[in-house]
């Protein structure tokens, strides 16, 4: 989904709006910060006592670059800007100061940005929510939308929060639908995995199988290599609404510029999804929500889901807020008889509700959707990244893929919605999360409610 990117650090994803403030410390940082050794006095473990988020610092290239790290975002490189005072790389905006040196490490690290400014606590107290916390804190914070948590067979958490729209009545409830953004990019690779069950496509094809005209450094582009963002094709070419034909959506990929090497590094591609999407619809002889309709949601009973065919209630899908504002349903805005055009389709825009998202995910886990052997193609950890996630599957990031606690995850944005749907499949834990707002502690929610899950 097309989207303004931000920087998500801990800072932003506290589910309080309270400052939390720090005492300056008389004492005075006398270790020399002009060795290369000097950085290891910054590196260890924080903690933000409050939303109890841990917060890495370490060294890379021989002790010579300091970088953060918070589980679940990208790492960012620190740059000095003076004593024991540090931005990041990407944004000036962004400060750390370490303070508080005892025993030849600081005990503090001071991060400001432009809402404010929030102390961590080397080894600090890791402190962890039970969901009648999460719930009170999300109702005082003013979250808008829907949660849903289950566990095995059992639903144990489901809630609806604030408003879908201005009417009168107009509060969202549990089967409220929501825009899901780039969560869609997962039925598009569910899709394509089915049509490899059936032999109509292979995942090592190139996509001058199913294109005409490709030209020669993007020729030998794989289906692989569009799953997992790795075409070195760029994040899009058009606005989400813009009527667009097949014909002129092709040219413009074509006539693209690539933005790495074909396979070699990880760049998020909304158009590589698009052409996943053209791809369903040429090997199975369907329009893709005909098929995706057809394949997955009739058959997991999610007639709630989908783009057109659901044929919507009026007052059934929620609005989006920005800044407080209203703005159009999703389903309003430039979209064909058919769905979204083209710089959305198959890889964002899907409409759907929590209830449907978890009959999604107990189909995956039942392999139902697809068979266990193609079901764990779907969610292998293909493509290394340590950025988002640490690693990309098939429309799935995924997380600690060898231990018990493996985590498939996708999250989605736009302006006007969030969204972010966790599975632990070995736990058999599903989170859901679907906001008709845009921001960005919204993304937290569903880590703090697994860390609960996760202790228990």
């Amino acid at each position: 989904m097309k989207t303004t990117n931000t920087i998500l650090i801990l800072l932003m994803i506290s589910f309080s709006s309270l400052a939390f403030s720090y005492t300056n410390s008389s004492k005075k940082a006398t270790i020399d910060n002009n060795t290369q050794d000097s950085l290891k006095q910054y590196t260890g473990e924080y903690v933000l006592e409050a939303v109890g988020m841990i917060i890495e610092v370490y060294t890379k290239e021989n002790d010579t670059k300091l970088f953060l790290f918070v589980d679940g975002q990208p790492e960012y490189e620190l740059i000095q800007t003076g004593e024991h005072k540090f931005s990041f790389k990407v944004s000036d905006e962004y400060k750390i100061e370490f303070k508080n040196p005892e025993n030849g490490v600081f005990k503090e690290l001071v991060a400001t940005q432009p809402d404010g400014t929030y102390t961590a606590i080397r080894n600090g107290e890791v402190k962890i929510d039970d969901l009648p916390t999460i719930d009170k804190k999300l109702t005082e914070r003013g979250f808008s939308g829907v949660i849903l948590v289950a566990q095995n067979d059992s639903i144990i958490f489901n809630k609806a929060y604030g408003k879908k729209n201005n009417q009168e009545n107009g509060l969202n409830d549990i089967n409220t639908v929501f825009d899901i953004c780039s969560i869609t990019k997962q039925f598009t690779a569910a899709g394509i995995l089915k049509l490899s069950m059936q032999n109509k496509v292979c995942v090592d094809d190139n996509i001058s199988k199913y294109f005409e005209d490709v030209p020669s450094d993007k020729r030998n582009i794989t289906i692989h290599q569009l799953l997992t963002h790795s075409s070195g094709l760029t994040e899009g070419i058009g606005d989400d609404y813009d009527a667009i034909t097949e014909e002129k959506f092709l040219k413009k990929v074509f006539r693209s510029k690539l933005i790495s090497s074909v396979g070699e590094k990880f760049n998020y591609s909304n158009m590589g999804y698009s052409l996943l999407g053209l791809i369903i619809e040429k090997a199975s002889g369907m329009d893709y929500e005909t098929f995706l309709n057809t394949t997955f949601f009739k058959p997991s009973k999610m007639y709630h889901t989908g783009y057109v065919i659901p044929d919507w209630e009026t007052n059934e899908v929620a609005n989006g807020f920005l800044d407080g504002k209203e703005a159009k349903k999703p389903n309003e805005e430039n979209w064909s008889d058919n769905g979204p055009y083209l710089n959305l389709k198959g890889n964002g825009g899907i409409l759907t509700r929590a209830s449907d998202l978890l009959l999604w995910s107990k189909a995956i886990q039942n392999n139902t959707v697809l068979d266990k052997a193609t079901t764990s193609k779907y969610l292998y950890p293909h493509f290394e990244i340590n950025d988002i996630y640490t690693h990309y599957g098939y429309g799935w990031g995924i997380e600690n893929n060898d231990s018990n606690n493996k985590l498939v995850v996708h999250g989605g944005a736009s302006n006007l919605f969030a969204s972010d749907f966790w599975i632990y499949p070995k736990k058999g834990i599903t989170i859901i999360v679907l906001s008709n707002t845009q921001e960005e502690y919204v993304y937290s929610i569903a880590r703090k409610i697994s860390k609960f899950l996760l202790k228990k």
